[in-house]
């Protein structure tokens, strides 16, 4: 690993560190607070607002980076105010989730509204120039062309994404530590000479680096959530990763394998019963396992197990062995639920 990627890395993991007693102070002081009830698994009372020390220690070095190093952080051709243009509609779009994800921690709001952000921050993203022309056929081998399903498939990815980590974020550390995970691996990928996306690794291992330094209040026993600014902003940013980076969609997919897969199992259940898809429940894998009897530290670490092994494999892995790698994920996902089911079907005669 080249040493100046490591070095932005330990910034923003330093920023992060120290930054993040500050904001819980803060949320405490002003009552933003987590609170328990019984779809919930914390047990007191914990400080949201979390991804703000995230999201700070990530500008904050990317700012140092445009002042020292503008060149670093080329994506396209196309500059504004001598910033890379694609990099600018990024900014904006973080900006955009800041705003949606603190007012929803700090009061709430109604999912559309939220929804309405999500897709106002994918789409300046696009508007900006990130964009995939094309994606590879994992079956028959053959480019598929885009043209101007682009600006559909884009947004659509990057919204899915957000959400895939939003809801991910039910145990202590589970979407910091799967973010970081995804971030490392996407990282060596964009270094990998075939890809040869410096700007992006770069940009990989600020975020892996900015989430390591939350990692420890997070972790279990949690002092500090991410909230929803911070679990939207992982996910906006890992989607766009996965486009910058040569629209390299099953590595990604892979890493986050298994959130992608829980979340889709959870929204086809919801229709089924008529409920609406933002209803929240208790019905999430993480959610499962606890309720099976294993430990939030347990859980966490076999699901950090689980997207490390997959993430290993796409990047090691050409197209079809990842089209085999999905295959196999989904398969142990519906044995996993299969057992779970059964189990609580056993419960619920005893």
């Amino acid at each position: 690993m080249d040493i100046s990627y490591l070095g932005y890395g330990i910034g923003a993991a330093i920023i992060s560190f120290f930054l993040t007693p500050l904001v819980r102070n803060f949320a405490v002081a002003h009552t933003i607070i987590d609170y328990p009830n019984a779809r919930k698994i914390h047990t007191k009372p914990i400080a949201r607002l979390g991804g703000v020390a995230v999201i700070v220690s990530f500008c904050a070095i990317i700012a140092f980076v445009l002042i020292t190093q503008p060149q670093s952080l080329r994506f396209s051709d196309v500059v504004l105010f001598g910033i890379d243009a694609n990099l600018v509609g990024v900014l904006l779009g973080i900006v955009i989730l800041c705003i949606v994800g603190v007012i929803d921690d700090v009061k709430g709001m109604s999912p559309w509204i939220k929804l309405a952000g999500h897709f106002g921050a994918a789409l300046l993203v696009v508007v900006f120039g990130v964009k995939i022309w094309w994606l590879h056929n994992p079956i028959t081998g053959i480019d598929i062309t885009l043209g101007g399903w682009t600006y559909i498939i884009v947004p659509l990815w990057i919204v899915l994404i957000i959400n895939v980590v939003n809801w991910l974020d039910g145990v202590d550390g589970l979407a910091t530590g799967v973010g970081v995970i995804a971030s490392v691996i996407l990282f060596f990928l964009a270094r990998d000479p075939e890809v040869n996306q410096p700007a992006t690794a770069l940009l990989a291992i600020i975020l892996a680096g900015a989430l390591v330094g939350f990692l420890p209040y997070n972790f279990n026993p949690a002092t500090i959530f991410l909230g929803d600014v911070g679990s939207m902003f992982i996910g906006f940013i890992l989607a766009i990763f996965a486009i910058i980076s040569g629209g390299k969609f099953a590595t990604a997919a892979l890493v986050l394998g298994f959130p992608i897969l829980d979340a889709l199992w959870v929204v086809i259940r919801r229709i089924i019963r008529g409920q609406p898809i933002w209803h929240a429940d208790r019905r999430h894998l993480h959610h499962r396992l606890l309720d099976a009897g294993l430990s939030q530290r347990s859980v966490v670490m076999g699901l950090w197990a689980l997207s490390a092994l997959f993430g290993s494999i796409a990047l090691y892995s050409r197209t079809h062995t990842k089209f085999i790698s999905w295959l196999v994920l989904v398969a142990l996902m519906g044995i996993v639920g299969l057992l779970l089911v059964v189990r609580e079907v056993k419960q619920k005669n005893v």
